[in-house]
């Protein structure tokens, strides 16, 4: 007599998460329940067709446990095989790890699951199997199994890269200089000295371009750990002409984005005028885009009230809970009477944000499909 079967629907990149959670079961069930997970090494035997032994398991199965974490969630994979199960009347369970499965579009957020948020609700797994197959297992997982998921899950979230999505961040800082033109110099090139003896003292390697005092071109960089510091002062040449407001730009990549922005911070901190609350553009990759009408944004914000509250002082920025960070779709091509160009921007309390506190905004924000991947 065959076993009962249930199917682990997931991301095989959440191999690690998913795993531990399979051997409790078969633990707590003694091994009388047979678990296809696709990843494990041992449902697909090495050098078999990994496309029909997933259909097989899909055939004999009697319950599916779909995964959805934020890997998994703009998988089309998983929605196959959800659709494939329900459509032979397997019992489809959908478990949010990371995610909050209420927030899911059609057909998943139609189906009753649960979210995995505690020791209690990992035990869900049990209570389903038992009631499915009439079994009588105790519910065992503990305190333990739900911290060391939690530790996957936490170190799977450090992994989160934002390149992916952005090619840089930027920032303009020059007009947090409250004077006349000429002490917005003074002040910039002091900063510029102060950021050079800052690296300097702390060994912190760097690259720099300084122009010769008669060239008409008076900006000034800094390449540092992928941080670009670009200084321009008021200039009022006779021979040039040039009348040039003082600017202060910084831009940060994105492929090193937890290391560059804890030095980002210590660069912004340094200055002498106020640079507590920054803000941040964040510029899409290609392959990604983002909702920009107001009303559109309004409107999904208005179902992620446990995530996002609205900002009663713009109607372009919103609060992400407990975090201290706004964030909005901003239009800087408008700036310039350009063509419209939206990023995410962020505004932020320079001291007491972390780059996990954005990463974890942005995983957020593609969750609930503020951010989202083109179509292909």
């Amino acid at each position: 007599m065959d076993k009962p079967t249930i199917f682990f629907s997931h991301s095989s990149k959440d191999k690690d998460l998913i795993l531990p959670i399979k051997n409790k079961i078969e633990n707590i069930t003694a091994n009388v329940i047979d678990i296809f997970m696709s990843s494990d090494g041992q449902s697909i035997p090495f050098g078999h067709n990994w496309v029909h032994k997933i259909e097989e398991g899909l055939n004999r199965t009697q319950i599916m446990f779909v995964f959805v974490t934020p890997t998994s969630i703009n998988s089309s994979w998983i929605y196959f095989e959800t659709g494939f199960a329900y459509s032979k009347n397997v019992q489809v369970v959908p478990v949010g790890l990371g995610v909050n499965i209420g927030s899911l579009n059609p057909p998943l957020n139609l189906l009753q699951g649960f979210d995995i948020t505690s020791y209690e609700s990992l035990n869900n797994f049990i209570s389903i199997i038992n009631k499915k197959f009439e079994l009588s297992f105790k519910e065992s997982f503990n305190l333990e199994d739900y911290n060391n998921i939690l530790n996957i899950s936490s170190a799977q979230s450090q992994a989160y890269n934002l390149s992916k999505i952005f090619k840089y961040a930027k920032t303009e800082i020059g007009h947090y200089i409250e004077d006349n033109e000429n002490e917005k110099k003074k002040k910039a090139n002091k900063y510029f000295s102060d950021l050079k003896e800052y690296l300097d003292n702390n060994g912190i390697q760097y690259s720099l371009y300084e122009p010769r005092p008669n060239y008409a071109n008076r900006t000034k960089t800094i390449l540092v750990s992928g941080i670009r510091i670009d200084v321009s002062g008021y200039e009022n040449d006779i021979a040039t002409r040039i009348n040039k407001n003082c600017e202060i730009s910084i831009s940060v990549s994105t492929i090193n984005f937890v290391e560059s922005f804890e030095l980002l911070k210590k660069i912004l901190l340094l200055a002498e005028f106020d640079l507590k609350n920054i803000y941040l553009h964040f510029y899409f990759n290609i392959e990604y885009d983002c909702l920009n009408r107001k009303i559109e944004i309004s409107s999904l914000i208005s179902q992620c009230i446990d995530k996002f509250t609205c900002n009663k002082d713009s109607l372009n920025l919103y609060n992400y809970l407990d975090k201290n960070i706004k964030f909005g779709i901003i239009d800087v091509g408008e700036y310039g009477k350009n063509e419209p160009k939206y990023v995410l921007g962020l505004v932020f309390d320079t001291e007491n944000t972390t780059a996990e506190n954005i990463k974890e905004l942005v995983r957020e924000l593609e969750q609930c499909k503020l951010i989202y991947r083109k179509s292909n």
